[in-house]
């Protein structure tokens, strides 16, 4: 029995040292798909905010035309009022004048404002641009690193995993398949070691009849709280020492 404990003990450490590597196999993909999706996310900002800033400098483009539209008909009504006949001819002439300038001043005060809100959008565009060419930068910089933590951690998953299967098939089948199933509900660990009189999953103060039973390495006892197979490490400690 004590040998099938040690076995499932080495199976459990086994495990806890996989899962931590398997959860940064894990992480770190996300992180940078979330990193990506940063990059995409300001990808269409920029995007968005280019094509507003082309609508606004095709309206500039607008109102400079017809500015020069309406300096020709300033020029024809000043033509006009030269050749006026009399003086009702030359009252009319000047009131078109008068209209064609007041738009004119108009259109003169929107393209002003227009113009210094196209200077600031621009501005705000080469800050967003320089923005996105430096995050663009990091992530492609993290991915780099990701991917040689990954090849990395998947070296380090098969190193640990090795002997495994050697220790379950001194463990036997139905206490394996338990332990495995506990080990599905319990955040990857299927067995824990008594500390201080208490169990080290769940953290439970176990009775100290519970705790004698496991230190002599009898039986195949769970936590009554958290039902992880239970092992003393100390047990575990003697048998190795007595075997070596």
């Amino acid at each position: 029995m004590i040998e099938q404990l040690v076995a499932l003990a080495k199976i459990a450490d086994i495990d806890a040292e996989a899962l931590r590597t398997e959860t940064e196999l894990r992480d770190i993909p996300a992180r940078i798909e979330a990193l990506q999706g940063d990059v995409k996310k300001l990808s269409e900002l920029l995007s968005a905010e280019k094509h507003d800033l082309a609508d606004a400098d095709r309206l500039l483009s607008a109102q400079d035309e017809e500015l020069q539209n309406q300096n020709q008909s300033l020029a024809k009504s000043k033509s006009k009022g030269a050749r006026a006949k009399n003086m009702r001819e030359a009252d009319a002439v000047e009131r078109e004048l008068e209209t064609i300038r007041r738009l004119m001043k108009e259109r003169e005060v929107e393209r002003e404002t227009l113009k210094e809100a196209i200077a600031k959008r621009r501005q705000s565009l080469e800050k967003h641009e320089k923005e996105f060419s430096e995050l663009e930068s990091y992530v492609a910089t993290e991915k780099q690193q990701a991917d040689a933590r990954i090849a990395e951690l998947q070296v380090t998953r098969e190193r640990v995993l090795q002997g495994r299967a050697v220790l379950a098939a001194k463990v036997p089948g139905d206490v394996l398949r338990r332990y495995d199933m506990i080990r599905t509900k319990r955040q990857g660990l299927g067995a824990a070691a008594i500390k201080e009189g208490s169990c080290s999953g769940c953290f439970v103060v176990l009775t100290p009849q519970l705790v004698i039973g496991v230190s002599r390495a009898e039986d195949f006892t769970q936590c009554p709280r958290c039902q992880r197979i239970l092992y003393s490490r100390e047990a575990i400690t003697k048998f190795e020492q007595k075997d070596a």
